[in-house]
């Protein structure tokens, strides 16, 4: 009896999980894998130019079964002239393939450098990919800690320009409401080998320079993207057609700055749909706004072809994210929900003002990546993308209101000056604090909005250190030491520079250390010296250390003594006894406490015209005898 209860429930289990899948497997419409046969004539759909769906002749050549462990392919040649001009290209990922009027797969893989016509491919079965749907269709409303729509609004199709597709069998379909309310969990991002013969996913960006390549490069390989300088903002068709072989993607950035990674779509039933033929950045149940877009053309390479393309209209949401396919709703969605807005006031070095707009879609990898990137190109766009400069930035980022929060804005202010791009060191202002918000471990935050005000100078204005002396050897506590720098500006004469620091009365006799440092060292001086206090251990404490950035024009003088001290959760109590020190760091608290390395006596402060490069540090004799 307990068998047959258990059996029960297991058949009910997976009808429930069945049913939030329009997509299922029909023999009707679908050829499974073991029909098929080498020497076999298909037709595959694909757009080659605009958002026009061309039909290509292909033929099986083999069947590799367990090509990538549960991932069976089945690889064709094709023979058609329109696809020998291009061969198999990037953004073709999803091309439906039929046989005898039925969907064998997508086209999914293909390889470099093929010695003629890059005419193999390989395609990844239909039945593979709808097991996707048979996970659920339910958008993952925590993913990337963001509510982003209410799933039971109606599903519209108004200015969507869904037309019906008519399959070869007569059998149609078009977009209808889901009544499908069962959630997924969250699935944790996982790392996707890098597979050579996996059809890369183009990603059209706005502007491509070497910083882009650099910031990209490491990201967008473990993704299995390729970045391609295309028009970002659009081509000359705003409203592509949802059908079968037509572009499909997610804007990762749109706005004065676009970023749009794309595919084809593959199959449409009613209001679901599935692509791709492999997976996006493989993160399971997800939530992610998808668009439709439009080829300019198919870019032929003796390598690899790749299709460059624009986005369109928001279509719908992707809500799988697995290997066999991407899997999605077609939906009109309220932008605001999907996106972090991101603003800017750009004074460019001919006083200028430019106002920037752009959006940013919410993903924990995602969302510090290209908010940085965009911010930079767009400098560089305005101004240079090399030269000497000096850039002032100023970065709020806004949290929306939470109770558990102290406060809600954090403000990174500084001064960069260099001969190198004057965008880099913006993006950098931005992306370790969004990052580490988003992905923080203490608690859910949603970011509201970020806005720069960045202001540019074609002129470099930094100072290298080259000697510091001090005005006498020995000091008595409360005394005030004068420190003499001589510096060195930028293609200019040595200047001298008068820092001064007083000594606190309290210091006993001994030798102390003044440490001489710019911005940039007393922040990787601090953390050394006192790691633990640069540990959050809350959200509040984290949102403290953010803004935590010294200005790099400013001179920093710190006198520190060689002793001990504790950090208590992340407060430094740096005169603490060592009977004292030795009793609170047991092992018992191993993770709330730990030992700096020295104790900050004093530290004083004096704003530059320069930002200064160097550092040093000095002995100091304290003697209360001293004359």
């Amino acid at each position: 009896m307990k068998k047959v209860l258990l059996c029960v429930l297991v058949l009910f289990c997976v009808s429930v999980l069945h049913a939030n899948a329009q997509i299922k497997w029909d023999a009707e419409k679908f050829m499974p894998l073991d029909q098929v046969k080498i020497g076999m004539k298909g037709t595959g759909y694909t757009v080659f130019f605009g958002t026009t769906v061309e039909e290509f002749d292909c033929e099986v050549v083999s069947i590799e079964y367990n090509f990538s462990p549960g991932w069976h392919v089945v690889w064709f040649k094709g023979t058609s002239d329109n696809f020998k001009r291009t061969g198999v290209a990037g953004g073709m990922s999803g091309s439906p393939i039929y046989i005898d009027g039925r969907l064998m797969g997508a086209l999914s893989l293909g390889s470099f450098n093929q010695r003629e016509h890059a005419n193999l491919f390989g395609v990844t079965p239909i039945e593979q990919m709808v097991k996707v749907a048979e996970r659920g269709m339910k958008p993952n409303l925590t993913y990337a800690g963001a509510k982003f729509f209410d799933y039971e609004s109606e599903y519209v199709s108004e200015g969507l320009n869904i037309k019906p597709f008519h399959y070869p069998n007569g059998y149609s379909v078009t977009p209808q409401k889901s009544n499908n309310s069962q959630l997924q969990p969250q699935v944790a991002a996982q790392n996707l080998y890098q597979n050579p013969m996996r059809l890369s996913i183009p990603v059209a960006l706005s502007r491509l320079d070497g910083y882009s390549m650099q910031l990209l490069k490491p990201f967008l390989d473990r993704y299995n993207m390729v970045p391609v300088q295309a028009a970002g903002g659009g081509g000359p068709v705003k409203k592509s057609p949802v059908e079968m072989g037509q572009i499909i993607g997610t804007e990762y950035v749109r706005g004065d700055y676009v970023g749009f990674g794309y595919g084809t779509i593959t199959h449409i039933d009613k209001n679901e749909v599935l692509a791709y033929g492999h997976a996006s950045s493989g993160e399971g149940n997800i939530n992610m706004p998808l668009s439709g877009g439009y080829v300019h053309f198919i870019l032929p390479s003796t390598s690899r072809s790749s299709k460059i393309a624009s986005p369109t209209q928001l279509i719908g949401t992707l809500v799988q994210d697995r290997d066999p396919a991407i899997a999605g709703l077609i939906k009109k969605l309220p932008s605001s929900h999907h996106y972090l807005p991101v603003k800017a006031k750009l004074q460019t070095s001919d006083k200028k003002i430019h106002d920037i707009n752009y959006e940013v879609v919410r993903e924990q990898f995602y969302t510090p990546l290209y908010t940085g990137l965009a911010i930079s190109n767009i400098i560089a766009g305005r101004e240079f993308s090399f030269n000497d400069h000096t850039v002032n930035t100023k970065a709020t980022i806004t949290l929306e209101k939470n109770p558990k929060l102290d406060s809600h804005e954090i403000v990174i202010e500084n001064i960069f000056s260099s001969s190198g791009s004057p965008g880099s060191n913006v993006s950098g202002t931005v992306v370790n604090p969004i990052r580490q918000l988003i992905t923080n471990p203490f608690e859910k935050v949603r970011i509201a909005s970020v806005n720069f005000d960045i202001k540019v100078e074609d002129k470099r204005k930094t100072a290298g250190i080259l000697k510091a002396h001090l005005d006498k050897n020995v000091y008595r506590p409360g005394e005030e030491i004068e420190l003499t720098l001589i510096i060195r500006p930028y293609l200019e004469q040595p200047e001298t520079l008068v820092g001064k620091i007083k000594i606190p009365k309290d210091t006993p006799d001994g030798v102390v250390m003044l440490a001489v440092l710019n911005g940039g060292s007393y922040s990787s001086w601090a953390r050394s010296r006192s790691p633990g206090s640069f540990r959050a251990q809350n959200i509040n404490q984290l949102i403290e250390l953010l803004p935590d950035v010294e200005p790099n024009t400013n001179l920093i003088l710190e006198l520190s003594a060689p002793r001990p001290g504790l950090t208590v959760q992340g407060e430094e109590f740096p005169n603490l006894p060592i009977s004292i020190q030795s009793v609170m760091n047991t092992a018992l608290r191993r993770g709330e406490t730990g030992y700096t390395a020295g104790t900050v006596i004093h530290t004083a402060k004096t704003a530059t015209d320069y930002v200064l490069v160097g550092s040093t540090t000095l002995p100091v004799a304290v003697n209360r005898n001293a004359e």
